[in-house]
């Protein structure tokens, strides 16, 4: 006897991936998108002196628990300014969900064309890294 249904092997390939997801840990996970915030760093460049160059990162929970973002600082020269993330405070913990992400913007802004260094320090309940610090790399030019 011969199955004359298309959707057959459609339907086993698709049971067949199914099952082999990873179980998400039951305390709060800190995930960042990077370790390095570089500004305008590609090819050896950067960023031309008075002029404001971006750079943001995510912060995300991979955990079950509620992660609690309970301190942002940027420890470094004034040309790195920190915006923080939508609905935190200083003094009062960003709470995240399961997968639920925040987003971290600098803002760098070179007064010499000299090379800047700094660091972004997260604080938080999270059992992976309860403080994580990310490097700012920079360097001003001349037009």
């Amino acid at each position: 006897m011969r199955l004359r249904n298309r959707w057959l092997p459609i339907i086993f390939f698709a049971l067949a991936g199914c099952g082999n997801e990873t179980e998400i840990p039951k305390e709060p996970q800190l995930f960042t998108d990077r370790d390095e915030m570089a500004f305008n760093r590609e090819f050896n460049s950067g960023t031309y002196v008075g002029q404001v160059g971006y750079n943001s990162l995510m912060l995300e929970n991979r955990g079950e628990g509620t992660l609690q973002i309970t301190d942002i600082t940027l420890a470094g020269p004034s040309q790195f300014k920190l915006v923080l993330p939508e609905g935190f405070t200083p003094g009062t913990p960003l709470p995240l969900e399961t997968y639920k992400r925040a987003f971290v913007t600098v803002e760098f802004r070179p007064t010499d064309d000299v090379a800047y260094q700094g660091t972004l320090t997260i604080k938080s309940n999270a059992a992976n890294t309860p403080e994580k610090t990310i490097t700012l790399n920079g360097m001003g030019v001349n037009p």
